[in-house]
C-alpha cells in the first residue's frame, strides 16, 4: 500500500499508471480489453466496468474518499481529446 501523500493530479496519474502497469496491465489486457479501470492510488485496488462512469462509481462505493486514476484497458488514454485553432471551424457536431 502507498503511504506517500498525493498533492496534485499529476502525481495521482503517474502513480495510477505505475500501479496499473506493475499489477494489472498484463492480466487485464488479456481478459478485459476495452473496459475501464479505476485504480485507487492509495489502496492500489482496481475496479473494472464497461464504462468510465461505472468504474468510478464502483470505486467510489468501495472508498468514497479515494483518489482514482482511470484507465481504458488496451488504450493509451481513457478518452480521446482534440481541438482546432480555427475560429471558423464548424463544430455543430459537438452539440448533436
Amino acid at each position: 500500500m502507498v503511504t506517500m501523500e498525493i498533492t496534485n493530479p499529476r502525481e495521482a496519474a503517474e502513480l495510477g499508471e505505475k500501479i496499473y502497469a506493475e499489477k494489472y496491465k498484463s492480466a487485464f489486457e488479456a481478459e478485459h480489453y476495452g473496459k475501464f479501470v479505476a485504480i485507487d492510488v492509495v489502496t492500489q485496488q482496481a475496479h473494472i466496468a464497461d464504462t468510465a462512469e461505472d468504474a468510478i462509481g464502483v470505486a467510489r462505493k468501495s472508498n468514497p474518499k479515494g483518489i482514482f486514476h482511470l484507465v481504458k484497458v488496451g488504450s493509451t488514454g481513457a478518452f480521446r481529446v482534440s481541438y482546432t485553432s480555427n475560429p471558423n471551424a464548424n463544430l455543430d457536431w459537438l452539440l448533436q
